[in-house]
């Protein structure tokens, strides 16, 4: 019953009468980003993302256009994440010189894909076409990265640094000694053995061994 003070009536609530959950683009591509890397692109159902996040079943093709712009915009979404933490890791590491900032990007690296694990899982499905892969690295702001990189090893090999290294074993040796702090439950095994994991001491010894690995002083 009304009293005759609207301000009270209006510090209630209005029911939702069925109407969907509002969802920003953020989280939209947040969760499009987890289901393509489970999936891959083809499996991924668009009318199942939008029932799992309460969405009517065309919402996302409205805001987002076809399957390929979402997924497109969805890596784009999960490479910037990537690249967010490897920038911040690298202005905090001085680097004098070429050494040096190569040993910087392997510890960024280690430290950007513990914490973006969902990319890797994502560009190494089986679900996604090859070309469309390398097309999004190409055009993502990681190709920078990685031509800076596929450089400093060039330049370090011809000054007899380090061995020739090659880019995919950095990056899959980066990929692997950063495992301990992806697969958590598998690290834990071995606590009775090596103790518990600490994060920035497992990034430095692991960053030691991989320079080392290249035949540098670590």
């Amino acid at each position: 019953m009304y009293t005759g003070n609207l301000g009270i009536c209006q510090s209630f609530p209005v029911a939702n009468r069925g109407r969907p959950p509002l969802h920003s683009d953020e989280a939209i591509l947040k969760a499009a980003f987890a289901a393509f890397a489970a999936s891959g692109f083809d499996a991924m159902s668009v009318r199942a993302l939008n029932a799992e996040l309460g969405l009517s079943h065309e919402t996302i093709s409205k805001r987002f256009g076809p399957k390929l712009n979402l997924f497109r915009a969805a890596v784009d979404y999960g490479v910037g994440l990537l690249i967010i933490d490897l920038d911040s890791e690298l202005e905090r590491v001085p680097r004098d010189d070429d050494l040096d900032r190569l040993r910087s990007y392997v510890r960024a690296f280690m430290v950007a894909a513990s914490r973006n694990p969902t990319l890797g899982e994502l560009l190494s499905h089986d679900g996604i076409d090859e070309s469309e892969r390398a097309r999004l690295v190409r055009e993502s702001g990681l190709n920078d990265r990685i031509a800076e990189v596929v450089g400093l090893l060039d330049r370090l090999h011809v000054a007899g640094l380090i061995r020739e290294t090659r880019m995919r074993e950095l990056l899959f040796l980066v990929h692997g000694a950063a495992a301990p702090l992806h697969f958590e439950g598998f690290s834990k095994m071995f606590d009775p053995i090596d103790g518990p994991v600490e994060d920035d001491e497992l990034i430095h010894r692991m960053t030691a061994a991989i320079m080392r690995s290249m035949g540098a002083d670590a």
